[in-house]
């Protein structure tokens, strides 16, 4: 798997240093591991000196040319003058240092669409093969900067996982099929117990609730000891199951759960209040009214919670999905904001508490917990899947994991899907290779325009 990290980089004096950096020598294989787009190369043999000094100069020359069209000189080098982004490969991956220089070139290029200037160079100096890539903050025509945001992180990543899985696809013997997960959904304890969870999580209204009903599903937790443990009392099993064994990212532990209602309390609390306080200073203090202290630090924001004598602290990144929760949102919105009537603190905790009343009408009660749950299940059955047989020529790329398939959308576009092996079944019938999908019309697919990236998007089953 591939991880992307990305940084701002503040200042040219900086960005200079981090060129100087990231093509070290030592680390690059004496410079033959670096590729770049967009250069003015004016040098054959460059020493490594000089190759910092040519590229700085493209970056600058840049520059230049937007600050004099926007008039816009930089003042303290406040701006954002490039974006470092690292990505990083398992040694398991069984790629080359070059492979995987082209990689990071390629992600590149399908990311900015050729519009921008960027350095692709690969260390070798660790035991994780990983590319350091610099992008210039403004586009080769000198007329607009890279908006780094949401969408562009998540074409990022989505973009450096598909040409990461096609260069390293290797064929394996066994798959896991549609048919092999049509019978492990039949039997599986894990799988139960996932779905279980999930409709927990969706129906309590606190950690406590949670635990209370997850009784009525008759899903007994212990988190006494080191691991998490899971066990179904209405199941024949024969241990638990710890809560690692249920996913890779998460672990299901206190914490985890924890955690899952500690965001939606700050972020119900933040929309409770920013309706009602006219400055930061009064959301500060009301905010500790309802137990919630919001600490700002120059650009970064942790919220700690307390509840049940124990306090969780999550950082602004932590806590909602939809908005970036950090110092400048803070100052963004007083600043803009209409100034209304201001309440005491006399009723607020009162007010906050029909606040939350209303906020989980539609949660099912403890009592109702286990028919609801049957009816959820009935519902995620009853989802319809598409059977569709594909042809050879729709077929981009059959990878380790599953398919990258080529669909045509809107007018005269085109783009790829992911379709997973638990969606996939290879039949060799009649010395022929048959290819099905199974597509469920709720599921969400991610479809790559490689043209253009800004343009990627998700789509339902049903479309």
């Amino acid at each position: 798997m591939v991880v992307t990290k990305h940084f701002a980089t503040h200042g040219k004096k900086y960005r200079r240093r981090l060129i100087k950096y990231i093509l070290n020598p030592d680390k690059t294989d004496n410079l033959k591991l670096v590729s770049d787009f967009g250069m003015s190369n004016y040098l054959d043999f460059p020493s490594h000196a000089e190759m910092v000094e040519m590229y700085n100069v493209n970056f600058t020359n840049n520059d230049k040319l937007y600050e004099s069209r926007n008039d816009r000189q930089e003042k303290h080098q406040q701006t954002i003058h490039a974006h470092h982004l690292i990505q990083s490969f398992s040694p398991e991956d069984n790629l080359t240092p070059e492979e995987i220089n082209r990689i990071g070139y390629e992600t590149m290029m399908e990311l900015t669409g050729g519009r921008f200037k960027f350095i692709v160079a690969t260390h070798t100096d660790k035991d994780h093969v990983h590319n350091h890539i610099i992008i210039n903050a403004i586009d080769r025509n000198s007329d607009k900067k890279l908006i780094w945001n949401y969408a562009l992180e998540r074409n990022l990543r989505m973009i450096s996982d598909r040409i990461s899985k096609m260069a390293g696809a290797k064929m394996i013997e066994k798959r896991y099929s549609y048919r092999d997960y049509k019978k492990y959904k039949e039997s599986s304890h894990k799988f139960e117990l996932k779905q279980r969870l999930y409709f927990l999580l969706q129906q309590s209204k606190s950690f406590d609730d949670l635990l209370e009903k997850a009784k009525q599903l008759y899903v007994q937790i212990d988190f006494s000891q080191k691991h998490s443990r899971f066990f179904m009392t209405d199941r024949m099993m024969i241990k638990p199951i710890r809560g690692r064994q249920l996913s890779k990212r998460d672990l299901y532990d206190e914490e985890f759960f924890r955690t899952h209602f500690a965001k939606i309390e700050i972020e119900s609390c933040l929309e409770f209040l920013l309706n009602r306080v006219n400055s930061l200073d009064e959301l500060l203090t009301k905010a500790k009214e309802l137990n919630l202290t919001i600490d700002l630090k120059h650009k970064n924001v942790t919220f700690i919670l307390e509840e049940d004598n124990q306090k969780i602290s999550l950082g602004h990144k932590k806590i909602s999905d939809k908005k970036l929760y950090d110092v400048k949102f803070f100052q963004d919105y007083f600043k803009n904001k209409e100034i209304v009537a201001s309440e005491g603190l006399e009723n607020l905790q009162e007010q906050y508490h029909a606040f939350q009343e209303e906020r989980d009408k539609d949660k099912v009660s403890t009592e109702e917990i286990e028919e609801s749950f049957k009816t959820f299940k009935e519902k995620r059955d009853a989802v319809h899947e598409f059977e569709v047989e594909l042809a050879e020529h729709q077929i981009e790329k059959l990878v380790d994991e599953g398919v990258y398939i080529k669909v045509a959308f809107g007018v005269k576009q085109s783009g790829l899907i992911f379709i997973p092996n638990y969606q996939l079944d290879i039949i060799e019938e009649d010395n022929q290779t048959k290819y099905k999908v199974y597509i469920r019309e709720t599921t969400s697919y991610f479809v790559y325009n490689k043209e253009h990236s800004d343009k990627n998007q998700y789509v339902k089953g049903e479309h």
